[in-house]
């Protein structure tokens, strides 16, 4: 029983220090934020969700390393095709506008998702 009650907080311990590791100053995880600026209209986290051509998050974890974050952070600001096969980025205007601070978020976020 009682190994059972310090499992239960041990969990909900674990459970809390992720959320709150994952959440920004406002409290926003990231995962909210890539829900509010609409990253996940057409990306979603790993394969088995994904249905379009765009890739998911976990396959630009597998594809990118951390060395080409300023990069991919360029390509969140900007879109433009040549990323990923015929996939093109919807410019900034025709999707939610991104600061350069969530879009330093996003990538990294993302690209955590491999180790």
């Amino acid at each position: 029983m009682k190994s059972k009650i310090v499992s239960a907080m041990l969990a909900s311990v674990l459970c809390l220090g992720t959320g709150s590791a994952l959440a920004d100053s406002h409290g926003m995880t990231i995962m909210q934020l890539a829900e509010e600026k609409k990253c996940t209209a057409c990306h979603a986290i790993n394969e088995s969700e994904a249905e379009s051509i765009v890739p998911s998050f976990l396959s630009i974890a597998q594809r990118y390393s951390m060395d080409e974050s300023d990069r991919l952070v360029q390509v969140v600001l900007t879109g433009g095709e040549d990323h990923w096969g015929n996939a093109e980025m919807p410019d900034m205007g025709v999707r939610t506008d991104v600061s350069r601070g969530e879009a330093e978020k996003l990538v990294k976020w993302i690209l955590e998702m491999e180790e």
